[in-house]
């Protein structure tokens, strides 16, 4: 009797467990001891009969509910290629059309189809982003074509522009370099983009370098009207000890020599003054005599923090709105930055926190250095703004990544479905020189 039921539990675990042995040699085994052991037991053998039946829909039950649950979480591509299906969320997908070379900066970090999205864990991972035109038959079904603002030139002078366009689709200018070094036709792209996406801070979608949080961590800037609540408080005793190190005046990192901003006159300018006062700079890179490859930048940074008491953070041209990470080597390591360019730089440094060479010009800038160094109290208030933000790269969160935030915007229905056109292009897109192109193409 004892083996009898010792027959019976091997058999009721068996048809228990089966739901995680999921193979022939279960079923085999289990009717192979049923045939064996209970041939001469008729009760029991209606008994296991009936557990084995029970188990066997238990079973069945078990892979139906699995097979379901898998499917609902695994990001997958239904046969047409209109939806993404992640988790329980349906979402169709968002085809994007980069008219102008794919191949070419900063288009080249799109990639293929959804990867980037997916990658940078953004919000929104169903766009799909694609070189080929005839991706779908007809650049017509995109939803989105993008044109990368530096090469809009040579597909002007190529007649390569779309002959016609859909009421649903959005024409966006991209650009993430200065309207100095790439300007446009006055009139030309007047009345043809839907869209902008580029550094300037009013742009449908800002596609720039740098933002500025709060002390709770909420992104706050940069942006046209920036509120700053910086209060005088003293600097803690702590950071000054940081900043006793300092014994140089200025640095510069810059490998290109000759820009439109004509910044290395203004440097020259500045050190004919500076040294009036025993000061210098230091200029490291091609354009100077000190040197620090891209391999040991972080060494030249941590130099910069120690010794220096101001960085020059020069853009190569003169532009609204265009603020590089340059500002950042001063702002992430201990040095008030000399900035000069275009921008209204109220929108992303925080008061008394730097030094604006255009506004103040060469003599006036090389006296405020000096008196600076001398008055190291003076000097220290520029770190006030320390305890209140802290800058950071907009690719480090998907929260302010610029593919995500592109992607994001695609998906907001409303904007989509809002009709906007930049009917003055050449106004919003501003630069002083002569229209490059010589003749108009009919868009």
């Amino acid at each position: 009797m004892f083996t009898d039921f010792a027959c019976l539990h091997i058999l009721l675990h068996l048809a228990l467990s089966t739901h995680n042995q999921l193979n022939n040699d279960s079923y085999i085994e289990m009717f192979y001891l049923y045939d064996k052991y209970l041939r001469k037991f008729k009760f029991i053998k209606k008994i296991l009969l009936i557990v084995f039946l029970m188990g066997s829909i238990f079973v069945t039950n078990t892979l139906w509910r699995n097979y379901y649950t898998l499917s609902d979480s695994v990001l997958k591509i239904d046969s047409d290629r209109n939806s993404v299906i992640k988790g329980k969320n349906i979402t169709k997908l968002k085809y994007i059309l980069l008219w102008t070379n794919p191949s070419n900066f900063p288009f080249v970090y799109f990639g293929e189809g959804t990867k980037v999205f997916e990658e940078k864990n953004c919000k929104w991972t169903n766009c799909f982003v694609t070189g080929v035109r005839n991706h779908l038959d007809d650049y017509r079904k995109f939803d989105v074509i993008v044109f990368n603002g530096p090469q809009l030139k040579d597909c002007f002078d190529a007649g390569d522009l779309p002959k016609s366009r859909s009421k649903h689709q959005k024409y966006v200018y991209a650009n993430i370099e200065s309207a100095a070094n790439y300007h446009l036709c006055a009139k030309t792209w007047n009345g043809f983009f839907n869209w902008t996406w580029t550094y300037k801070l009013d742009s449908d979608a800002v596609w720039g370098y740098f933002t500025i949080k709060n002390s709770t961590g909420h992104v706050v800037g940069p942006k046209l009207n920036m509120e700053w609540n910086v209060n005088t408080n003293t600097v803690d005793e702590n950071f000054i000890m940081k900043l006793k190190s300092k014994k140089n005046t200025a640095a510069w990192f810059v490998s290109n020599c000759l820009t439109l901003s004509h910044r290395e006159d203004f440097v020259e300018e500045i050190g004919k003054h500076l040294k009036k006062y025993g000061l210098s700079i230091d200029v490291y890179g091609l354009c100077g005599l000190m040197q620090c490859p891209k391999n040991i930048m972080q060494r030249c940074l941590d130099i910069l923090e120690n010794d220096y008491y101001f960085y020059f953070a020069f853009e190569n041209a003169i532009s609204e709105d265009y603020v590089t990470e340059k500002v950042l080597h001063a702002l992430g390591h201990n040095t008030v930055p000399v900035v000069f360019g275009g921008a209204n730089y109220s929108r992303f440094l925080p008061p008394d926190s730097y030094l604006d060479a255009i506004n103040l010009g060469a003599e006036k800038l090389a006296k405020k250095m000096n008196d600076l160094i001398l008055h190291p109290d003076m000097y220290y208030k520029y770190f006030h703004w320390k305890k209140h933000y802290s800058y950071h790269l907009r690719h480090e969160d998907p929260s302010t990544d610029d593919y995500c935030q592109f992607c994001s915007m695609i998906n907001d229905d409303i904007l989509r479905n809002k009709n906007t056109i930049y009917e003055n292009f050449d106004e919003w897109w501003k630069y002083v020189d002569d229209c490059p192109f010589s003749s108009m193409y009919t868009i």
